[in-house]
């Protein structure tokens, strides 16, 4: 049993082996298959962020949570960054941009059988389109003049969507694809519908450092560029099958 100077000298040394390294904490939703609680490994881009900073010797806590909390997390800087983003969304939070990780196609889902043609969305004026409140959707897109039915997620919207409510849901390709595969209700009765309106890169955005704080950001670009070097990066894309 260590005698009493040896164990505040320990605890001495504990405190400043905590104090060195700085707890890394992010924040995200539930946005599969980038992102979620319910997927392997948290999805895509969790597992991408995970990894870039173990190989960099950071061990880093994810945590799940509603986009208006995530929102909150950042203003009062209890996490360090968020993800998945669009740019839209890192610009307004005032975060460091990483590179790109993906580009995901948003457009149109629709119920099966349901006749739409257009070439430019304000062809479709009068019809109601399905969006999430606080999400970052591209500026054009909402001045379309579109009546916007807002919704807390996006499996809301398609659901709506499914019980006629309107009869246009704005979504990502891959994400509203996954969401319908994975609900026995959905399943079947709605499709995207083959008019890309944007192609959108999704980020993981940091809080900027302030003076004496690790940058965070940095450290991320050095461990993607490792994942690059090993394969590892192209990986965990296939093992998302992405």
């Amino acid at each position: 049993m260590p005698t009493a100077p040896l164990l505040a000298i320990l605890l001495f040394l504990f405190a400043q082996l905590a104090q060195a390294e700085p707890h890394l904490r992010m924040a995200t939703l539930e946005y599969p298959p980038y992102s979620s609680e319910h997927l392997p490994d948290g999805g895509s881009i969790v597992e991408l962020t995970r990894r870039a900073f173990a190989v960099r010797g950071h061990p880093i806590q994810i945590d799940f949570m509603p986009w208006a909390r995530v929102r909150m997390a950042l203003h009062n800087r209890s996490y360090q960054g968020a993800l998945a983003l669009w740019p839209k969304e890192v610009k307004e939070e005032g975060l460091h941009p990483s590179r790109p990780l993906f580009y995901s196609e948003l457009g149109l889902f629709i119920r099966n059988g349901y006749p739409l043609q257009f070439s430019a969305l304000r062809e479709l004026r009068g019809q109601t389109l399905g969006i999430v409140r606080g999400y970052g959707y591209p500026q054009h897109i909402l001045d379309a003049g579109l009546p916007l039915e807002k919704a807390v997620d996006d499996i809301s919207n398609l659901r709506k969507l499914n019980a006629r409510r309107f009869n246009l849901v704005l979504l990502e390709r891959i994400v509203g694809n996954h969401l319908i595969v994975n609900d026995a209700q959905l399943r079947g009765q709605l499709s995207w519908h083959d008019h890309v309106l944007e192609r959108i890169p999704l980020l993981v955005g940091f809080i900027p450092p302030r003076a004496g704080e690790p940058d965070w950001s940095a450290v991320f670009e050095q461990g993607l560029r490792d994942l690059h070097s090993s394969g590892e990066y192209m990986q965990i894309l296939r093992k998302h099958n992405h």
